[in-house]
């Protein structure tokens, strides 16, 4: 694919990285809470390098930061814009201090009088505290709900909590409710063991917090490029984080510009909108807004960006290309794998045969941890992915700074996203057009070929490989299909779907013993058995669904999170978009674990499905038509799934 390799490199070295990474330092100057003067002041300076950039209609939408207003069960940010804040021991220096360090205060502190307080302190472990008392957290995970309801009763003024009691100097993000009325410092483990010594002598500390919570707005700024129409493609890149938050996510919104750049000078047949907004409410707000609107269509594909400049030697983790979903299959994941395989590479093997370089990217399942998960959703259906990376070890801390960031890494996350958008947006002729069918094919046969056990990863008979092997060629098939919204010839596709049809069988023939029966579950008519059905409105909000849970639901389920959150959130994504009107538990707890490449527990899949039964989030019902069933077939010692 000749084409597809020049056009990525032309993108790649097109790119101004210098003009990136000046953006990228303007924007970490801002502190940009998601209701606040800050990210105001930065969504005007997006606005202004976009038209700089060549996008039209950019304009900067004005919602408001009230806390009520809600776009579907996404609810408004609270207006809050810190001025200063510190704390210290009573004559002693500052143990914390805004906007010197603007991750010691907690976002959404409340603010003290006009006179500093004079504070007692006291451990989180003591039996008790005294009224207006600052308790000091030995580790962010004890502020969870309990914590919290104790503050409240016992009329604590405060707490101070260290967030990385194993880095010395370390001070990460901390987030209170709007109407928490609390104070909340993070602090470093030096200046946590100094508190406990004032405690312990009986000294007491010194606080003064002064935040604007005058009405705010919350901003979303929105362009597009001249090009192409009227169909459209997406990209976004979240705004909002406090200072300097250079990777999360200035980079992202960076990037995005970077990209906007390169598009304009393109003749598109479909045209890129581009979106900036506060993370999950901001895209929330747009989509809300724009699907309500006469003759508005989904996009036809979107590129999520979200911390995408990490200098991998100093953060710690790859480039990870997070693929859409296999609900919602598109050829976007091929392109996008090919593409980063495409960019160019700083170097050679020793004989020079094979390109390579001291980078690394990985693609991944679907998680849905940042906006591309409003996309992707059922409710509208937008195949997307995202770019970024993770781990990163500097992620929502102070040491989120403008050193961390890599300019030639932001350069190869800019030029993947810019490359998958000229494919999904340029005009291809029926050679191109051929050449995407045979790459949507080989990335289909890798994945259907990788179902096979392996002596490298040992089964241990928890894995139903024959109904992965199912789930993955549906899969391909779906992403074949897709290419028809960009004018693939649909001889040609169904030539390739029977080609993956035939190598589906011959896979399915392997010997006896390749695949083994695990949770066959058939479809009656008892209740249990009825599918499950959507009863929240628009895109899934994990928050939202715990906030109106059922107390003792709640509590479990915040203690899941506290226990690991990003594995808790990933099955509560997967469990929550396999639900589609057809499918009943069983079938929803097997088509998640598929999709996540998770294995699930059968009991944490089953209480989550029943606490959002009881939250009104979920229904059963009947069956309308025949609902997908499992059927056992005499086939030794494999067994045959009936497609729906």
């Amino acid at each position: 694919m000749t084409w597809l390799a020049e056009t990525v490199a032309g993108l790649y070295h097109g790119l101004d990285i210098d003009e990136a990474m000046r953006v990228l330092a303007e924007l970490a100057g801002f502190d940009r809470y998601q209701g606040s003067a800050g990210i105001a002041a930065a969504a005007e300076l997006v606005a202004e390098e976009a038209r700089r950039a060549g996008l039209v209609e950019v304009e900067v939408l004005r919602l408001p930061a009230d806390g009520r207003t809600r776009w579907w069960t996404f609810a408004a940010p609270a207006s809050w814009t810190p001025r200063s804040a510190s704390l210290s021991i009573a004559d002693g220096p500052p143990l914390a201090s805004y906007p010197e360090h603007p991750y010691s205060l907690a976002a959404n502190s409340a603010g003290t009088t006009a006179q500093p307080r004079t504070l007692p302190i006291v451990g989180a472990a003591e039996p008790t505290w005294q009224r207006g008392a600052l308790v000091l957290v030995e580790s962010i995970s004890s502020l969870g709900p309990e914590l919290f309801a104790r503050l409240r009763d016992a009329a604590a003024a405060g707490f101070a909590v260290v967030t990385h009691p194993d880095r010395p100097g370390h001070v990460g993000r901390v987030e209170l409710a709007p109407d928490s009325g609390l104070i909340g410092f993070s602090v470093d483990p030096e200046r946590f063991a100094g508190l406990r010594d004032a405690a312990a002598a009986g000294r007491r500390a010194v606080v003064a917090v002064d935040v604007d919570t005058s009405p705010q707005y919350m901003p979303v700024v929105t362009a597009r490029t001249a090009s192409g129409g009227p169909r459209e493609c997406l990209v976004t890149a979240h705004l909002c984080h406090p200072a300097p938050g250079a990777n999360d996510n200035a980079s992202g919104v960076a990037a995005a510009l970077a990209v906007g750049r390169l598009l304009t000078r393109r003749p598109l047949r479909n045209r890129v909108r581009f979106v900036w907004g506060p993370e999950f409410v901001g895209l929330a707000a747009y989509l809300h807004s724009r699907s309500g609107q006469p003759g508005w269509q989904r996009p036809l594909a979107a590129v999520n960006l979200d911390m995408v400049g990490e200098d991998q030697r100093l953060c710690g983790g790859p480039l990870i290309i997070e693929h859409c979903p296999d609900y919602l299959p598109h050829f976007v994941n091929a392109v996008a794998d090919a593409v980063a395989g495409a960019l160019p590479q700083a170097s050679r093997s020793y004989s020079g045969a094979v390109p390579c370089d001291v980078w690394a990217w990985r693609g991944t399942p679907y998680v849905g941890a940042s906006d591309h998960s409003l996309l992707v959703d059922r409710s509208v259906g937008c195949p997307a992915i995202q770019i970024g990376h993770w781990p990163d070890r500097y992620n929502h801390s102070a040491a989120d700074g403008l050193d961390k960031v890599d300019p030639q890494e932001l350069r190869r996350s800019a030029a993947i996203a810019a490359s998958v958008l000229c494919v999904a947006c340029d005009d291809h002729g029926p050679a191109q057009a051929e050449d995407l069918a045979r790459l949507v094919s080989r990335r289909a046969a890798q994945r259907m070929v990788a179902c096979l056990p392996s002596p490298a990863d040992p089964d241990d008979g928890a894995i139903d490989r024959a109904r992965l092997l199912e789930h993955v060629h549906d899969a391909g098939a779906g992403a074949l299909r897709s290419l028809l919204e960009i004018g693939a010839e649909p001889g040609r596709i169904a030539v390739h779907e029977a080609w993956l049809a035939d190598l589906h069988a011959s896979l399915r023939a392997a010997p006896a013993g390749v695949y083994h029966d695990s949770a066959l579950e058939y479809v009656g008519t008892d209740r249990a058995e009825w599918p499950l059905t959507r009863a929240w409105p628009g895109p899934f909000n994990v928050r939202a669904l715990i906030g109106q849970c059922a107390p003792d639901d709640r509590r479990r389920l915040e203690g899941e999170i506290a226990a690991d959150r990003a594995r808790f959130y990933a099955i509560a994504m997967a469990l929550a978009q396999a639900i589609d009107g057809r499918a009943h538990a069983e079938l929803v707890i097997e088509r998640a674990a598929l999709g996540s490449g998770l294995r699930i527990e059968r009991a944490f899949a089953e209480s989550f499905l029943a606490a959002m039964a009881r939250a009104g989030w979920v229904t059963h019902g009947p069956p309308h038509g025949p609902p997908p069933q499992r059927e056992r077939r005499d086939t030794g010692d494999t067994w045959t799934a009936l497609k729906e």
